[in-house]
């Protein structure tokens, strides 16, 4: 520099992106098939058919050798057997009772082996609601391609970083993130941008010192909790400027020095430089809402088996009453194609 000289460092600027921990949504189909792995699932569909097939034997069998008992013949359709398993799949028990031993040897196994799979799925999706989730955002990309709004302290030197930078991550990170905010710049006043990043969904580029007292002021601890960061730029150790050449260079210096073995510097850097907010992690509370994304396959569900109940229903009509749907259809075309005689003329 032609016009300064710098002296010994007295001070460490540290910034870092501060947001609230973003929940991470996983479609419903994740959660519904996530807790059991594929072949897993392979094995149970076919456990299911071979308990089928060991059904309809049985249930057969009894109707032919109980006729007295009057085993309806429903009982033994694969339709009803099918709905005997779910049924005991979903804790809902049976609607018919065997009355052979090795039936209801097989009814009780086909129960045990449906609340075992039961524990161990139910078990799975609690515990995927009520764990914290894993940290996804660890760099600039991560923030770039993540859901979060950013804004950046309005300072000289924040300012003048995007300018100068050759960092191709902090150069995405203001053309997609920051040049195209809300407010035309990106550029917020410190408690402006932390009551973003408290009211959820933004990150926040701050200095510390500046960042810490407001947070700890105004966020609760649930808040202070969720809270995590991303480093910008590495940390950056102030200078004392000084003029060119000026002769009281090292004096300064030794000043300086001087204070920093007795321990002031290092005093006066505590009590200037805020101490990061503490989570108290006995006081945190546990909650959690369920999104629409994550339970939509639950209607998906009710309204695919509403559509395949329609489709049935009209199937069967139809096969019911083939004959009158027929009897009918005979009837409008004769009379469509019946010849009509009008009176009276030629």
């Amino acid at each position: 520099m032609p016009f300064v000289d710098y002296g010994y460092g007295n001070w460490i600027l540290k910034s870092f992106f501060i947001y609230q921990k973003p929940k991470v949504t996983a479609s419903s189909y994740e959660i519904f098939l996530r807790p059991l792995e594929t072949n897993v699932w392979l094995l149970i569909i076919l456990t299911v058919c071979v308990i089928l097939i060991l059904m309809k034997i049985v249930f057969s069998s009894e109707m032919i050798l109980l006729p007295d008992k009057k085993v309806r013949v429903e009982e033994t359709n694969f339709s009803f057997l099918v709905l005997f398993a779910m049924g005991a799949f979903c804790q809902q028990g049976a609607a018919c009772s065997p009355f052979f031993f090795s039936s209801r040897i097989l009814a009780f196994f086909v129960f045990l082996f449906s609340i075992l799979i039961y524990q161990f799925y139910s078990a799975s999706i609690v515990s995927y609601l009520l764990l914290d989730p894993p940290r996804t955002i660890f760099n600039l990309k991560d923030l770039t391609e993540s859901q979060l709004k950013i804004g950046v302290e309005d300072i000289l030197i924040d300012r003048n970083y995007f300018v100068q930078t050759t960092d191709p991550d902090a150069i995405e990170l203001f053309e997609v993130k920051i040049k195209n905010s809300n407010n035309n710049s990106g550029f917020y006043s410190p408690t402006e941008g932390l009551e973003l990043v408290r009211q959820g969904g933004f990150a926040f580029h701050v200095e510390t010192s500046t960042a810490y007292p407001i947070i700890e002021e105004t966020f609760s601890n649930q808040e202070i909790c969720e809270l995590e960061q991303v480093q910008m730029y590495r940390t950056q150790p102030m200078h004392t400027n000084l003029q060119k050449n000026s002769p009281f260079r090292e004096m300064m210096n030794y000043c300086m020095f001087k204070q920093m073995e007795n321990g002031n510097i290092d005093r006066l850097r505590k009590h200037w430089d805020a101490r990061q907010p503490t989570c108290i992690e006995g006081a945190k509370k546990q909650e959690f809402n369920v999104s629409f994304k994550e339970f939509s396959c639950g209607p998906v569900a009710v309204g695919l088996g509403v559509l395949v109940g329609v489709i049935c229903l009209s199937i069967e009509y139809l096969k019911h009453n083939k004959n009158k749907i027929l009897h009918s259809v005979k009837r409008a075309w004769q009379f469509k194609n019946k010849k009509t005689t009008y009176p009276f003329v030629n």
